[in-house]
């Protein structure tokens, strides 16, 4: 018995510490001068509009277009569960956040996590080849609901309830990651004949993604914010990192998940709050500093919540 924890908490750290690795890089070569806030958001900018798009339509092309019919009951759980999350973010914002400008900032705290860098950079070390189809219509999927809910919490709570509803759309079909994964089932449907060279290519692109964007993500983190814990960024770090993913893997055990499926489910949903997210909070003019601070305590939680859940699911036979 012993030996299977062990066996189970070495397969789990195995995991999330490539993941840590890198972020640590990416916060010693901030530190010491290599690379600068500007260099992270240049190649944040490169992984969000060319390599992530390219390891997606690759994820997706390289993938038989039925097995999207196997990964139905995926989509509705992500679909489900995010939406549930969502409204008790929301009613619990109402309730006990009181100054109404961060309540939206809270909500996305809670149900926003960064499936499409971190989560898919746990499943495929967790799982490899085997997490490929149902780590990317996850990840396609949270691309969709966590944007147009987005903009509609923010809305709500920065323009006194009034929602953007061309915007929104707008947004969603601009997306340069929704528009790769469509591309790629295309393409596998119309089972299209890319020449090999555009696919190493693609490959090459795609081969920088995880990698590239970790780096930045530790640049990107403020150590500081760390010791400037507000009761807002506390409770919606708690909401991210513990209520989230049991929430979640709950659900998944209702849907009738199990082994990849599940753990899927779990290291989504146990990832920090998405960085975009900050950038959506910024730009419509809310509380930027709350939303540091809750990527900043949520992105080392999680890590260690992570490890110690997967271990956890591990010995329950659960994943």
């Amino acid at each position: 018995m012993q030996n299977d924890f062990w066996s189970s908490a070495l397969f789990s750290i195995s995991v999330t510490l490539p993941t840590l690795l890198l972020l640590i890089l990416g916060i010693g070569l901030r530190k010491r001068k290599v690379i600068d806030d500007k260099f992270s958001q240049q190649a944040t900018s490169v992984v969000f509009k060319i390599t992530l798009p390219a390891l997606l339509f690759l994820n997706v092309f390289k993938n038989p277009i039925a097995e999207l019919n196997e990964q139905l009951v995926m989509i509705w759980a992500c679909v489900l569960g995010t939406l549930l999350l969502f409204l008790c973010a929301e009613i619990f914002a109402a309730k006990f956040v009181q100054e109404k400008r961060e309540r939206g900032t809270f909500v996305q705290g809670v149900y926003r996590g960064n499936c499409s860098i971190l989560g898919l950079a746990f499943c495929l070390n967790a799982y490899g080849d085997a997490a490929l189809v149902p780590a990317t219509i996850y990840a396609a999927t949270t691309a969709i609901i966590y944007n147009v809910l987005g903009v509609i919490t923010l809305s709500r709570s920065l323009s006194d309830g009034k929602v953007n509803i061309p915007r929104m759309i707008l947004n969603v079909v601009k997306n340069p990651l929704i528009i790769s994964i469509v591309l790629g089932f295309l393409a596998s449907y119309l089972k299209l004949a890319i020449p090999k060279f555009m696919l190493t290519t693609i490959q090459y692109l795609a081969t920088m993604t995880l990698p590239l964007a970790l780096i930045c993500a530790g640049v990107s983190i403020e150590l500081k914010a760390l010791y400037k814990i507000s009761g807002i960024s506390l409770w919606a770090s708690i909401g991210r990192v513990i209520v989230a993913p049991i929430f979640m893997v709950l659900l998944g055990k209702l849907f009738g998940f199990s082994g990849v499926n599940l753990g899927v489910i779990f290291l989504m949903n146990a990832t920090p709050m998405a960085a975009a997210a900050y950038a959506m909070v910024r730009g419509m003019g809310g509380n930027a500093n709350t939303a540091a601070n809750i990527i900043g305590i949520t992105t080392f939680a999680s890590m260690f919540i992570s490890a110690l859940g997967l271990t956890i699911l591990h010995q329950m036979g659960w994943v």
